[in-house]
């Protein structure tokens, strides 16, 4: 019968389109129950796994917080400075982009660098590796490290106090090294190792626990870790309807994520507030640029006054002038706001020609009552401030960057334009004005000289006083400004949630592993079933051809497969079996010849169990009282003489043919222990063995057989691959063709019906070898056995669980 092929796990025929939904389930469940300890071991195992997995895995936990943005499009309040954008353009931002702010790497590496985040302390707590964060007992710090590099080292602190480095690793970008040297400091020296200079201190949770204690130091990159950050922080608007930010992030270290989110939002605060302060700063500077001139100038009017009225001994040259003052109040005051006006025009000129500051923004407001000068001042303020935003998320080559870049060029010779035009302006007005004054001047021309003199010098005196005044006020103002900006947002929920984990789910984990226990052996057991093509039952074979079926032998597998396993009085269903083989062969001779009826037993394939089949139906026959003689037509290989131990060199069927002995009865071998099955010996390996089976001496051979014998069995060697069967076949009154359950290829079927149809084998029908009742699922037949027979009970108690429980 040979070693089942598919002994491992069973199949399903889930290509058979005539089966009902009801047979395929219960086929599957019969399957399963056939198989358990295989899902059994399978789900053990996979359990088995998704524990170690838990205890390996560390423990993520999730940290979230909430901001308000001020956004005046989703109601997020009224700026606090709003009643200085007079005097600074602060321009708002929405958030969504607020979001983007929050999401980038600028940011995320100033939190990194800020909480030292680069670097990570561990130990082992059971099969996982624990976050000691800011809980560990050593602090180390690398001196001369930089960013880019990667190291890690042990520490391990000993009973004396000093630490212990070893196992130390260094990484550059792409070259590693590690060094096998140990080293015991002290702690809190500096100390020159392999992987550069560094420092470990001790820590407040330095104890005696921490002897013998190992702590496992990695520095990373800095620019790969603020990634590895900002790829886990989640950000997103909380509703559509509002400005509410929310930020999370899922870290094995609980302090460290609520660390993180905190100080993130901290050091957005202080972008905010940086970026609002900057043209402020720009102010400042500017004045108090302005104001240092002014000083000066205010400086030398008063000395060249003082000199003036030293060298002319003048002392009270108002009342002697008070006409003059009287009629020209008017003017003056027109005057000194035309020419203030002018002077900020013209420093505000001086500042747009300063190439030095063409990325700094705009003074505003500092006395030019031009309003298009205004709105133009405060347009290119706004532009400036998102190209500098943009450009600190990206780079100068940015195609937007570019584009703003441009823009600003443009809108500073606009504003570089509408100054000259109000410089142009307010010349001539201070011209018209200088005529008037002209014109009065000569009505009191008799106003001595040194008086002209002095009330020029005074109001240039004058002018340069209320210049400075005014820039005074506009200094204050701005310091105002400086000190009560506020940032955008504010904290509505700091860092906060449940303390137990999110990652890994135990409910989850437990599941996939059963899951996958239960699954992994039924993906086999179905892959194994779409891609199986043998013949594995008699329902397969009998809808692949249309030839007279014989019957089925079971699998035994306790007997050796050419061991004659029928005996006389057994009822093991492997004996029921050859009975009703037997049987029908009588059934299926269509001559009704009584004696000297002779059989070929053949194959599609080596190892179908011919040779057992043979030996076994003979036996059978012959413990029927049936005279039966079996043949050993297999003259290359002799199988079945070697099965029953008599061999090829006794006298056999190849000296027959050959001429070498006459005799028939010298041929004939008692084989059996009550010696009633007769075997004739394939004998010598002859070196011609198509052309003896050929000759008319095996004609002669079978005809003195029949005088003697009811049944003369054929044992040949597979049909197709070598001639002798076909020239067997000539003599044959039926023909046994063996299949193998499980060896036979589905894709032959069209084949043997062929050879059926042809004729070239008389009476041929079709024998069905080594059936696993049990795993192919076919439960009827010799499955329930024979040596129970009629006894109810047993056979309700052999009843398989999942037929029971299911009423099958």
């Amino acid at each position: 019968m040979g070693k089942d092929r598919f002994e491992d796990l069973d199949f399903i025929d889930f290509n058979d389109n005539r089966r009902q939904e009801g047979t395929v389930i219960a086929d599957m469940l019969s399957a399963v129950y056939r198989n358990r300890k295989w899902f059994i071991l399978s789900v053990a195992v996979c359990v088995l796994i998704g524990f170690l997995y838990l205890k390996s895995s560390p423990k993520i936990f999730l940290r979230t917080a909430t901001v308000l943005v001020k956004d005046e499009q989703k109601g997020g309040g009224v700026n606090g400075a709003a009643a200085f954008q007079d005097l600074f353009s602060l321009g708002g931002s929405t958030v969504d982009n607020e979001v983007g702010i929050f999401k980038s790497k600028r940011l995320m590496r100033t939190v990194v660098e800020t909480l030292h985040l680069d670097i990570s302390y561990k130990e082992w707590d059971g099969l996982r590796k624990k976050e000691l964060y800011t809980s560990t007992p050593f602090a180390v710090t690398f001196l001369d490290a930089t960013p880019s590099q990667q190291i890690s080292l042990t520490v391990t602190m000993s009973d004396n106090g000093k630490v212990t480095l070893a196992d130390m690793t260094l990484q550059n970008e792409e070259e590693e090294e590690e060094f096998d040297e140990i080293l015991t400091v002290q702690p809190g020296d500096t100390v020159n190792t392999p992987v550069g200079k560094m420092v470990v201190a001790s820590t407040l949770f330095t104890d005696e626990n921490s002897i013998g204690k190992t702590v496992y130091v990695t520095k990373g990159n800095m620019k790969e870790v603020a990634e590895s950050y900002n790829k886990a922080l989640n950000v997103g608007v909380a509703n559509k309807q509002s400005s509410l930010i929310a930020l999370s992030i899922e870290d094995e270290n609980v302090q460290r994520a609520e660390d993180l989110l905190n100080t993130l939002i901290e050091v957005y605060k202080n972008d905010a507030i940086e970026d609002k302060n900057r043209i402020v700063i720009n102010t400042a500077r500017f004045i108090g640029e302005r104001l240092e001139i002014i000083e000066a100038d205010l400086a030398a009017v008063d000395a060249e006054i003082e000199n003036y009225k030293k060298k002319n001994r003048l002392t009270d040259i108002a009342s002697e002038s008070a006409l003059y003052l009287q009629s020209s109040s008017m003017l003056d005051t027109e005057g000194l706001s035309v020419e203030n006006q002018l002077n900020m025009a013209q420093y505000m000129k001086e500042y747009l020609q300063d190439n030095s500051k063409t990325t700094e923004p705009v003074p505003a407001s500092i006395g030019i009552d031009d309003m298009g000068v205004q709105n133009l001042i405060m347009e290119y303020n706004t532009v400036l401030t998102r190209r500098n935003k943009l450009i600190a998320n990206s780079s100068a080559n940015n195609p937007l960057v570019r584009d703003l870049n441009g823009t600003l060029m443009s809108m500073r010779l606009s504003i570089a334009k509408a100054v000259d035009n109000l410089i142009a302006s307010l010349e001539i007005q201070v011209a018209n004005m200088k005529n008037k004054e002209r014109e009065n001047s000569n009505k009191i021309a008799f106003v001595p000289t040194q008086l002209k003199y002095v009330v020029s010098i005074e109001r240039q005196q004058k002018i340069k006083e209320e210049l400075y005044l005014f820039l005074l006020n506009k200094k204050e103002e701005n310091e105002l400004q400086l000190s009560i900006t506020e940032s955008n947002c504010r904290i509505i929920d700091p860092a906060e949630g449940v303390d137990l984990p999110v990652a890994p789910k135990k409910a989850q984990v437990a599941l996939i592993a059963l899951l996958a226990g239960i699954m992994l052996p039924a993906l086999w057991i179905y892959i194994r079933s779409l891609l199986n093509t043998s013949v594995h039952t008699k329902k397969e074979l009998k809808a692949g051809v249309n030839i007279p079926f014989l019957g089925e032998v079971p699998l035994e597998k306790n007997k050796h497969e050419k061991d004659i396993v029928v005996q006389e009085g057994s009822r093991e269903s492997i004996c029921e079996a050859f009975k009703i083989v037997r049987d029908n062969l009588d059934f299926m001779d269509t001559e009704k010849k009584t004696v000297g009826k002779v059989v070929l037993v053949t194959s599609a394939n080596p190892d179908s169990g011919k040779t057992f089949i043979t030996l076994n139906l003979g036996m059978s026959m012959a413990l029927a009282n049936v005279k039966v003689v079996i043949l050993d037509l297999d003259l290359r290989k002799g199988s079945l003489s070697k099965s029953v131990g008599i061999g090829m060199k006794k006298t056999g069927v190849s000296n027959y043919l050959s001429g070498k002995v006459d005799d028939v009865k010298e041929l004939v071998q008692v084989c059996g222990d009550d010696n009633r099955l007769h075997i004739i010996t394939s004998g010598a390996l002859p070196p011609n063995p198509a052309e003896l089976l050929k000759s008319g001496r095996l004609d002669r051979l079978l005809e003195e057989l029949k005088k003697n014998y009811d049944y003369i069995l054929l044992d040949n060697p597979p049909y197709g691959v070598v001639v002798d069967t076909q020239l067997c076949g000539r003599l044959a009154d039926q023909t046994v063709y063996v299949v193998r359950s499980g060896l036979f290829d589905k894709r032959m079927l069209p084949e043997l019906q062929e050879l059926y149809d042809s004729g070239k084998m008389k009476n041929m029908s079709i024998l069905l070898n080594g059936i696993d009742y049990v795993k192919t699922g076919y439960g009827y037949g010799y499955g329930y056995g024979y040596g129970n027979y009629g006894n109810d009970e047993n056979r309700k108690n052999k009843k398989p669980l999942y037929k029971r429980i299911f009423g099958i």
